[in-house]
């Protein structure tokens, strides 16, 4: 486990308070496969934009390798999919609206990240179906962000400032009125119910972070005697390399999380 668990758990606790007195330091930890080598690259980070950058190349690879499972495992339990209504109540009236449900939309346009595999063993079955969810929500939440960022930049136009807190930026949307005011309001509206219903259940997510990384490193550990299916066997470095990747997706987007929580907080300022 990488020392910057605890600061995640740490944050967890003062989430919706803010965090600031810490300065930000994250790693991404990301494996490349070529011709049967495995390399490991560990980044470190000080800047959250290039840090963002690196976690979507980890995501990439844990689809890539969810893709290839499904592919292989052909007589395993048919695949699960995140739904927002699996992440929390508060956000089942928003699953299916094609303008705010993004998890829903990545996933009907082909994206695996949000359809995790099954293997049979309810310990692994269980992980995979946490770690997919834990992503979804992250996702969900960072995509809600920038859609509330974009409505009100279109509303703000030259007034807009990148610095602003996501809060400032929507109170000055919503009081901007006239054309540009009135073309976003509803979207800006229904956006920010969605933001805040994400705000209180954020907390929840983040504190499962540290317990989703402790259980992964312990199926990884596990596996050889816990996976005894002979077909499934067969494929089980692959497994554990999905397990791997999983771990390390939700250590990174954990720490994410923290950052867009804090964000999400100033709405209510």
């Amino acid at each position: 486990m990488r020392t910057t668990t605890p600061f995640i758990a740490l944050c967890a606790a003062l989430l919706l308070s803010g965090c600031s007195m810490f300065k930000f330091h994250g790693t991404v930890t990301t494996t490349k496969t070529v011709d049967g080598k495995t390399t490991t690259t560990t980044q470190e980070f000080d800047d959250w934009q290039e840090m963002k950058v690196a976690m979507n190349a980890a995501a990439k690879e844990l689809r890539g390798t969810t893709k290839e499972l499904l592919t292989k495992l052909v007589e395993a339990p048919p695949p699960g999919e995140v739904h927002l209504a699996d992440l929390s109540p508060t956000l089942a009236d928003y699953e299916g609206n094609a303008n705010l449900d993004f998890v829903g939309n990545a996933r009907t346009s082909g994206e695996v990240g949000f359809t995790y595999v099954q293997i049979g063993v309810p310990s692994y079955d269980a992980f995979f179906k946490s770690t997919a969810e834990f992503h979804g929500f992250v996702y969900q939440t960072s995509e809600s962000i920038k859609q509330l960022r974009l409505s009100a930049k279109t509303a703000l136009g030259r007034d807009y400032n990148e610095k602003m807190s996501l809060g400032e930026a929507v109170t000055a949307a919503v009081s901007v009125g006239g054309e540009a005011g009135l073309a976003v309001e509803g979207q800006l509206t229904e956006t920010r119910e969605l933001a805040m219903a994400l705000a209180g259940t954020a907390p929840n997510f983040a504190q499962k972070t540290q317990g989703l990384v402790a259980s992964g490193q312990q199926l990884i550990a596990g596996a050889p005697s816990s996976i005894t299916n002979p077909k499934t066997v067969l494929h089980l470095d692959l497994i554990v390399k999905g397990l791997g990747q999983s771990v390390r997706v939700v250590e990174d987007s954990g720490k994410l999380l923290v950052e867009l929580a804090r964000d999400l907080a100033t709405l209510n300022r």
